[in-house]
């Protein structure tokens, strides 16, 4: 059992410090949580809030004899009041012991918003059995937002980029300020990313959610999933309204919400279907059409080949999850799930565009020849290519050029001198004159008496035998 670690009142507690609550989670702690869990349950939640500690240290600990004193209740009491918090999912407790003796790590969780409660199927029915259907229809309509009819209303809302001017670039490329940040907020709270993340694909945010709203969509949950949403249409190429039907598919008819897990499962079902021949027939007539329609964009493309040219084309033409799934079938292999999580991956980051990651996929599977993709080699060329500002494919393959061409040119002298050819060592030269029955070759330079005195023992071994055989 979890709660079965011994527990005194000089047993040490620390409180991480957790976000302040709303008004609106306040209410549901209140009118929702708290005829569940009760009065002391409830006081226990506020009174470990006014314990927290802002260092987060665990050698800043406090003892249960505190908490006990702010209650005015037994250890026992605190005990079953804190399973309560734990088992309505607002506190998670851990056990740990150490130098200096044990101790309790109390982590305060946020309630739900009201529509995920009532959507919870626990919690829902535990709420029903302890307040009576009448109190639980009051409390539901209490919690239910009254819409406004906006059938005939225009939405006049401005977009961030018709207010503000945002260098695209540094959308697509983000700072390294803004990176540093970014890392440094992901690694105190992993779990949680709220930031919306802008990319350089033209995705119409307001014709999805017009859609949606049709639907019956929770907008809220759109929102705060944005960052899956254009995750998801980037590795695949999904339009707005594709990704609306897909969200429509998997939201509750009930409450709007939907799982983000049961999206990507859909998505991965949808568009990650063995491809058949006429797809294959169709990514042949793309690349057709690529080669009529290429035309020298810039200085970059115009000393690329005609091949290269298709290439780089093709890669600003098709969504990452297709273009690696071309490469794979032409090397008559499959997408493995560990590349899916890949690309997925490289694009979250929204650091190279698409066609950039495209060329990222054919470098290691074309020119590297790798079987599937490597997340070391992946996240290393994606870094350099990164760091040396690479924005289009006609970059990427002009910094791979530049990179091969000292391997790829012939060099034959050093230090400005022609290389020497390889000649035959001096005792083959010999033997191969003596089977020969030729006299060596002049090269200049006397034999030392060494060599003159072992050619003299070479002759008079000769001349014995000679004579023996007479």
């Amino acid at each position: 059992m979890p709660n079965d670690e011994p527990l005194t009142p000089k047993t040490g507690l620390v409180v991480p410090q957790a976000p302040a609550l709303s008004a609106a989670q306040q209410a549901v702690l209140a009118e929702l949580y708290l005829p569940l869990m009760g009065p002391l349950a409830y006081s226990l939640y506020a009174a470990l809030r006014s314990l927290q500690s802002s260092e987060n240290e665990l050698s800043n600990r406090r003892s249960h004899a505190e908490l006990l004193g702010i209650l005015n209740v037994d250890l026992p009491t605190v005990l079953a009041a804190r399973r309560k918090l734990e088992a309505t999912g607002l506190l998670r407790s851990y056990y740990q012991q150490d130098e200096l003796g044990a101790m309790y790590i109390y982590q305060l969780q946020a309630p739900l918003l009201a529509l995920q409660f009532f959507a919870d199927d626990l919690l829902s029915v535990l709420l029903l059995d302890t307040v009576g259907e009448l109190r639980y229809q009051q409390l539901a309509g209490d919690f239910a937002a009254q819409p406004i009819d906006l059938t005939a209303a225009k939405d006049v809302t401005a977009n961030i980029l018709d207010v503000f001017h945002v260098d695209s670039q540094k959308v697509t490329t983000p700072p390294l300020s803004v990176q540093k940040v970014r890392a440094q907020l992901a690694a105190n709270e992993p779990a949680e990313d709220h930031s919306p993340v802008l990319s350089d694909d033209d995705f119409d945010w307001q014709l999805l959610g017009q859609i949606l709203k049709q639907n019956y969509v929770d907008l809220k949950q759109v929102a705060s999933s944005r960052q899956l949403i254009i995750t998801e249409s980037r590795v695949y190429g999904i339009s707005e309204i594709e990704m609306a039907k897909l969200i429509s598919e998997v939201a509750s008819l009930t409450t709007g919400q939907f799982d983000e897990n049961q999206l990507k499962l859909l998505i991965a079902r949808r568009y990650e279907r063995p491809a058949v021949s006429s797809q294959q027939v169709a990514t042949e007539a793309t690349v057709a059409t690529v080669a009529t329609t290429t035309t020298k964009d810039n200085k970059a493309s115009a000393q690329l080949s005609t091949a290269e040219q298709q290439l780089v084309t093709y890669a600003k033409q098709t969504a990452p999850y297709d273009f690696l799934s071309a490469l794979k079938q032409e090397k008559h292999g499959f997408v493995t799930s560990g590349e899916n999580r890949l690309v997925h991956d490289l694009i979250g980051r929204g650091v190279l565009p698409n066609a950039v990651i495209n060329m990222v996929i054919y470098y290691l599977l074309q020119n590297r020849e790798l079987a599937a993709l490597n997340r070391n080699l992946l996240e290393t060329v994606a870094n350099d290519w990164q760091q040396h500002g690479i924005t289009t494919p006609e970059a990427a393959l002009m910094h791979l050029k530049q990179r091969k061409q000292p391997k790829s040119t012939p060099t034959r002298r050093k230090n400005n001198r022609p290389t020497r050819k390889e000649i035959m060592p001096k005792w083959a030269q010999q033997q191969q004159q003596t089977e020969s029955g030729k006299q060596p070759a002049q090269t200049g330079k006397q034999i030392t008496a060494a060599q003159r005195k072992q050619l003299a023992d070479r002759l008079a071994k000769l001349e014995t035998n000679s004579e023996k055989e007479d």
